[in-house]
């Protein structure tokens, strides 16, 4: 089922595709409200110059009112005890080296500690896969997934890069992609999108589902 999802795209910086994302879904379940980059940066702890991690944000959203999951192959439990030297042996040099630089990772441990001391984020420690994707789209979930934005162009490199699902069948998926450049409704085969997703291409794998309870908070 195809979802009016409202489309917002990355600021000039380049490294807001993660609040892009998240204010199509705060957007799309409370329409009538207004929610400025201000306002994002703040809730999901985003630091200037720097990637932003979900975690904040799962407690955020977990806090107004949204059933929240998060699937991703970190233990934030082992993270959250080991900090760095975790990411170290289950990451390749090219990605920790890579999330070290555009990553506040001291602050993510901390963030950490608070996920998994909650019991309002459920937090699947696994590979993330289009199987998860499509589970939880077809259930009415909004999904968000990482990918590696240079595999969707078929070269060679490594990010880190956020977008949001519109629709999904057997063979395609349309996302909203907030860029750089912006894409709305980007469709590509499943195959290629998988491949974005995860290893080799992606190793360290997340997909965040999101659904809004009837009684909100907010």
């Amino acid at each position: 089922m195809k979802k009016n999802i409202p489309f917002y795209k990355n600021l000039k910086s380049d490294k807001h595709c993660f609040q892009a994302c998240l204010k199509m879904i705060l957007k799309f379940c409370f329409p009538r409200k207004n929610y400025s980059f201000s306002f994002l940066d703040k809730i999901s702890k985003h630091r200037r110059g720097k990637w932003t991690w979900q975690g904040a944000s799962l407690l955020y959203l977990a806090s107004i009112g949204f059933e929240v999951v998060n699937i991703e192959n970190l233990n934030y439990k082992l993270f959250a005890k080991e900090g760095e030297k975790y990411l170290r042996h289950i990451w390749d040099q090219q990605t920790f080296n890579i999330q070290k630089r555009f990553s506040d990772l001291n602050s993510e441990q901390k963030i950490a500690k608070l996920l998994v001391a909650s019991s309002s984020v459920k937090l699947l420690n696994k590979q993330a896969s289009v199987k998860d994707v499509r589970h939880y789209f077809k259930r009415g979930y909004l999904v968000m997934v990482s990918v590696n934005p240079f595999a969707l162009l078929r070269r060679a490199g490594y990010a880190s890069h956020s977008v949001l699902v519109k629709d999904i069948n057997t063979q395609y998926i349309t996302f909203h992609d907030p860029g750089l450049p912006p894409l709305k409704n980007r469709k590509i085969s499943l195959r290629l999108f998988e491949k974005a997703m995860t290893p080799p291409l992606k190793n360290d794998t997340n997909v965040m589902a999101v659904k809004l309870l009837t009684k909100s908070k907010t």
